[in-house]
């Protein structure tokens, strides 16, 4: 039984697989498994975000945050770029003023 170990309980555990001959290897590998079953064997990574990307995801995290709709952001995005600022200086100047 290539690929696969046992555990203790006698239940078998998949062993994830050192090296792929191919991207489709890697894609059907990854089609038929699941990441949650392999945690214990990943290494952790540093990323490295552009800084343009990175302020846009912490845009969307204030969205989520204050549970805005699609619509609200875009209605939000069209008034910042109207004043000629980006939207989390519009929130917050918003916020600091009704507060």
């Amino acid at each position: 039984m290539r690929g696969v170990i046992f555990t203790f309980e006698g239940m078998p555990e998949n062993k994830l697989p050192e090296e792929f001959k191919s991207i489709a290897e890697i894609q059907n590998f990854w089609d038929t498994n699941s990441s949650a079953d392999y945690w214990d064997e990943m290494e952790d990574v540093d990323l490295q975000l552009s800084p343009a990307l990175q302020a846009k995801l912490e845009l969307k995290k204030l969205y989520r945050l204050l549970s805005l709709s699609s619509e609200q952001v875009a209605t939000i995005e069209s008034k910042a770029k109207i004043a000629k600022t980006n939207s989390k200086e519009l929130i917050s100047t918003w916020v600091l003023e009704h507060v």
